[in-house]
């Protein structure tokens, strides 16, 4: 997906935002740090990362648990681990001219409803 597309709609909804030097779009969202990654090679790939949102702690069996749990209970969302921290993204394919104003904001939302529901998990 076009970065252009998405810096365009962040700005005209109002999210200050920067770009990396991979690319890479970073913005807030409710207090979250997110950022919409550029795939140069895949113009259809459409993908948000809430990047570190916990860090292990001798608990890798419970965090595994709950990243599958995550996966299971909500569309398009992925939960995994980069070494022992774990991330957050919404991975999906749109088409070549997208209206993001459609499912950019449903898609961060997703994001905080999984983090919200992970800290559930979490804590038993």
């Amino acid at each position: 997906m076009k970065a252009d597309l998405i810096t365009a709609w962040l700005f005209d909804e109002g999210y200050k935002h920067e770009i990396d030097a991979d690319g890479d779009i970073h913005f807030r969202y409710n207090g979250f740090h997110l950022y919409f990654t550029v795939d140069e090679k895949d113009d259809s790939y459409f993908r948000i990362i809430m990047p570190n949102v916990y860090q292990l702690e001798n608990n890798r069996e419970v965090i595994l648990e709950a990243c599958n749990t995550l996966n299971r209970n909500f569309k398009v969302l992925k939960a995994y681990l980069v070494d022992d921290r774990l991330f957050l993204s919404i991975e999906l394919f749109v088409d070549s001219t997208p209206e993001v104003g459609d499912f950019f904001e449903r898609c961060c939302r997703i994001l905080e409803a999984g983090y919200n529901d992970l800290a559930k998990i979490i804590q038993g």
